[in-house]
């Protein structure tokens, strides 16, 4: 306490009522406004350089803190207001294209609304002050001076001497904390750095990241990074190792809260090396390695499939055509029991019964009124027998359709079973189309484990090649502010390499590189990135992988082409088929669309090669490596299609035919014999299918006999009603009148 005092009163030696105001109202503009940029320096410097009392300015910083927290967020409310206003949109442009002005942080929301507002109160708090101290200085001092410890501090106490206005010993002693403040910073920042680009490349990669060392060169401008690893989720291993990063870092982009780099420089570039810092393995790890190595891959076994193997997984169209086929029958079948209960039924009969019975008795009455209306009932009862004969006439045609329709599909049941004999009999060849499909399976799953591993490496960049899209930035928490950005004279992404160097060695091989253009928004920028690696020795020659990450559309789209004129391969085992040795020529193109849709080509032509295949059974195996022996070259061909995450594979290749010819007399007899059990098996399926059908079709209504039935009562109701004599009736009506 006594050393503060001591510093207040060596920093202090005036007590003018102006003295007093003015350290009050910097504390306020000091404390109202957040601890950023260069205006808290600013203030704080006049603070040291006028002669203001010093203890008093940070008592009223502290205080008008407080008071600035409660009023957050009406600050960043106003702060937001001013920033989105139209007619200020020019002026903050111009401040935001400006690398001084963007370390004042106007653009921050927060800083802005608060800074003005202290500023605006600035002048009203220093008069009303000002005038309050002058008129009351008296009561004050008396106030004060009933107190000792306020009264040490020296505040409004009078004194006859006449202090400067400024200070030099404040410059001094802001000079010695700016220094200061900038050793310690340049202390800390490499460690600072350090810790954020493990925790961001951690978070982005999802991958423990580990840096060693690193180095910023304040002269040049310039950032190295020493031992980078990527760590595999083993801990063992790292999907990719970095000796040294060299960026040569733009000062005048980092003033406008950008990073941009003219040059990377890359080198040392490793991949699956061992970890600097291994984790230790876990017992589950432990067991899901032993897990996952011995189910790698699953050789085919070269054997024809059984008939009834390949019924139980065959997509059969006689079952299709079966079930369709039931369905119908069913169909009808409810059909026509519903016509014989409703149309069919002997209640109509017996309505047309009692309406011939009614006109019977009509037409013995000799009421004049009955007898008038006896014709014109027969005429309309004759009308209703008619229009239900036409009736039946058509429901026997339908029934007559409905019974061909069924005949149709019994036909198509018993033709059904000789199509899927014809498509799965080929099942019995041994070439890439059959089911033996050896090396296309086989070099199938490895290609999926290339493309696993090459996701992998992508995944990792990934994070980096998305542009951000603009969108209206969010309420903030209380205490912070909303960053808002503004056209730029110049538009740029905020991170920019335009050129990357890479050197680094893969297992034994060296290889180079060149990436251009990395962007964080490509549009801004206006190129794609484009990325060439090289490599050409005694191992691999003349490898080229070249390509371009582009995001200027509406769809991202990266593509590439890679080839090599010879990669050697020594002893690379496939399950049960191994290559002893072979020569590679590749070639092919990969493109990727909207980070997630695959397209890849590639062709590889083996020669030079030494194929064997272990584990066959006895009657095949001196015959396929027989055969193999003499396969010096054969080409594999893969396309993949659809999603990256799982892809369709496509794999075409000579090799299967080769085997297949050495295979072919082998083969021909149980092919036969299995062909002759398989056609077998289908007939007897179609029976069992034919008994179903037929029970069902046998089950619907006898609608023909129905309908005879019907149609004879009808024609003897008709000939009994044209059987009454209406001429009889006249005549009565004509003997009961009297002319």
């Amino acid at each position: 306490m006594n050393f503060i005092i001591k510093l207040f009163k060596a920093l202090n030696s005036g007590q003018t009522p102006w003295q007093v105001t003015l350290a009050i109202v910097l504390g306020m503009v000091m404390g109202l406004t957040p601890l950023s940029g260069v205006q808290t320096a600013l203030i704080i410097f006049l603070a040291l350089l006028i002669n203001i009392h010093f203890g008093l300015f940070l008592v009223s910083g502290a205080f008008f803190a407080g008071v600035g927290y409660v009023f957050d967020p009406l600050f960043e409310s106003f702060g937001y207001m001013l920033l989105s206003a139209e007619g200020l949109q020019g002026l903050w442009s111009a401040m935001y294209n400006s690398g001084i002005m963007r370390l004042t942080y106007f653009n921050n929301t927060i800083v802005l609304g608060s800074f003005v507002v202290a500023v605006i109160l600035s002048l009203p708090l220093y008069l009303i002050l000002n005038r309050v101290i002058n008129t009351s200085r008296g009561k004050i001092v008396l106030f004060i001076e009933r107190y000792p410890l306020l009264a040490k501090f020296g505040i409004l106490k009078k004194s006859d001497k006449k202090d400067s206005t400024f200070r030099i010993m404040g410059v001094g002693v802001f000079a010695a904390v700016t220094a200061l403040t900038l050793a310690v910073a340049i202390l800390v920042i490499d460690p600072v750095i350090k810790f954020a680009l493990e925790k961001g490349l951690s978070s982005a990669t999802g991958k423990d990241v580990l840096i060693r060392d690193v180095e910023t060169n304040f002269g040049d401008a310039s950032l190295r990074i020493s031992n980078l690893e990527v760590q595999d989720d083993n801990g063992k291993t790292n999907s990719v190792s970095i000796q040294n990063i060299l960026a040569d870092l733009d000062f005048n982009a980092l003033l406008l809260r950008k990073t941009h780099m003219e040059l990377v420089q890359v080198t040392g570039i490793g991949f699956d090396t061992p970890s600097s810092n291994p984790k230790p393995s876990s017992a589950k790890e432990q067991r899901g390695t032993a897990a996952s190595s011995t189910s790698l891959f699953a050789m085919p076994q070269i054997k024809l499939p059984t008939p009834k193997e390949l019924l139980a997984n065959a997509d059969l169209k006689s079952l299709k055509v079966y079930n369709q086929a039931q369905k119908e029958i069913d169909e009808i079948k409810a059909k026509w029991e519903r016509v014989s209960k409703e149309e069919l039924s002997s209640n109509k009969l017996d309505e047309y019964k009692k309406d011939l019975e009614a006109i019977k008795s009509a037409s013995k009455s000799k009421d004049p009124a009955q007898l008038l209306k006896l014709k014109d009932d027969i005429t309309a009862f004759k009308k209703k027998i008619d229009a239900h004969k036409a009736k039946l006439a058509s429901i026997k045609k339908d029934f007559a359709d409905d019974k061909a329709r069924i005949s149709k599909l019994i036909s198509e049941i018993k033709n059904a079973p000789q199509s899927d004999y014809n498509s799965l009999k080929s099942a019995y060849s041994l070439d890439g189309s059959g089911a033996i499909n050896v090396v296309g399976t086989i070099f199938g799953e490895k290609i999926k484990e290339y493309i696993a591993m090459a996701k992998k490496y992508y995944t990792l960049a990934q994070p980096y090649m998305k542009s951000e899209a603009k969108v209206e930035p969010p309420k903030p928490p209380r205490g912070e502010g909303r960053w808002i950005k503004f056209k730029e004279e110049v538009p740029s992404p905020d991170i920019y390499a335009a050129k990357v160097d890479l050197s680094g060695k893969l297992k034994t091989q060296d290889f180079t590189g060149t990436i251009n253009d990395i962007a964080d928004n490509q549009k801004l920028l206006g190129k794609a990135t484009t990325f060439k690696v090289t490599s050409d020795g005694d191992i691999v020659e003349k490898f080229v992988l070249e390509g371009k990450d582009d995001r200027l559309g509406e769809v991202a789209h990266e593509s590439a082409v890679f080839g090599a004129k010879r990669v050697p391969l020594d002893n690379l085992a496939l399950s049960s088929l191994t290559l002893k040795k072979s020569d590679i020529a590749l070639q092919g193109n990969a493109d990727v669309y909207g980070l997630s849709k695959l397209e890849l080509k590639s062709s590889l032509d083996f020669k030079n090669a030494a194929v064997s295949i272990d584990g066959l059974d006895e009657k095949y195996a001196d015959i396929v490596n027989s055969t193999l022996s003499e396969v010096k070259s054969f080409y594999i061909k893969t396309d993949a299609t659809g999603s990256l995450e799982s892809p369709a594979l496509d794999v075409t290749t000579d090799l299967d035919k080769k085997i297949s010819g050495a295979l072919s007399g082998v083969f021909s007899k149980e092919a036969k014999k299995y062909e002759a059990q398989l056609q077998t098996m289908l007939n007897e399926k179609m029976q069992e299918q034919l008994k179903g059908v037929n029970s069902s079709a046998s089950a619907i209504p006898d609608i023909n006999s129905l309908i005879g039935s019907q149609s004879g009562a009808l024609e003897k109701l008709l000939s009994e009603s044209s059987s009454i004599d209406t001429g009889s009736a006249s005549d009565s009506i004509k003997n009961l009148l009297p002319f």
